[in-house]
């Protein structure tokens, strides 16, 4: 499939997406990932993922984010953009694995191999998730998220890297903004990840 039959598909899900919440309240948020432009040279590593929620709070809504959003499930429909303005809808996701799957897309246009066999590879890329919360505080949707990332080579920490970030939008629209300051800080919170950097601290 071309750049311009994706894009025209992510347009027509969007679309119907947002028909169908104008008509019932959607029980999940849409996220869009934009992914950053890949490096002119990539990196040829071999790598596994792995995702631990380590959040003291595990719900995504604060209680006055829940009052607005009663119909949320806690599960995302993840759409990704390319640097050429193509995207694909990938899917709904719980947390874990809205996470997960952000990653390995992040990593892998970066150039890395991401193995589904944990054993298939020496190398281990471990995102902790330290935060990840949406509020409304006066009229206000602000959304923060906080990780730690650990790539461990044959069992042992080589390299760390931590991330936290907050951002807020005014709440026009209801459900759109909070799904807009979303997109927008897991956008820029997982593209912050020096993906070349901690590699290089473990000599890869």
């Amino acid at each position: 499939m071309n750049s311009c039959n994706r894009f025209a598909l992510a347009a027509v899900v969007t679309l119907l997406l947002t028909l169908t919440a104008a008509c019932s309240s959607k029980p999940f948020l849409i996220v869009n990932y934009q992914l950053p432009p890949a490096p002119d040279s990539p990196q040829t590593i071999q790598t596994s993922l792995k995702i631990l929620d380590i959040r003291e709070r595990k719900s995504f809504l604060s209680e006055n984010a829940r009052k607005s959003l009663k119909s949320f499930n806690a599960t995302y429909s993840l759409v990704v953009l390319q640097s050429d303005g193509s995207g694909n809808l990938l899917g709904i996701y719980d947390v874990d694995n809205l996470m997960l799957e952000i990653f390995r897309q992040r990593l892998e246009n970066h150039g890395v191999q991401v193995s589904s066999d944990a054993g298939g590879a020496s190398n281990t890329l471990e995102i902790k998730l330290r935060q990840f919360e949406l509020d409304l505080v006066q009229r206000k949707w602000t959304v923060t998220m906080k990780y730690q990332a650990s790539l461990l080579k044959d069992g042992r920490f080589i390299a760390t890297e931590s991330v936290n970030g907050s951002a807020e939008r005014l709440k026009l629209a209801g459900k759109s903004d909070a799904e807009k300051v979303l997109s927008e800080l897991i956008t820029d919170m997982v593209n912050k990840l020096d993906v070349t950097t901690i590699f290089q601290q473990a000599g890869l």
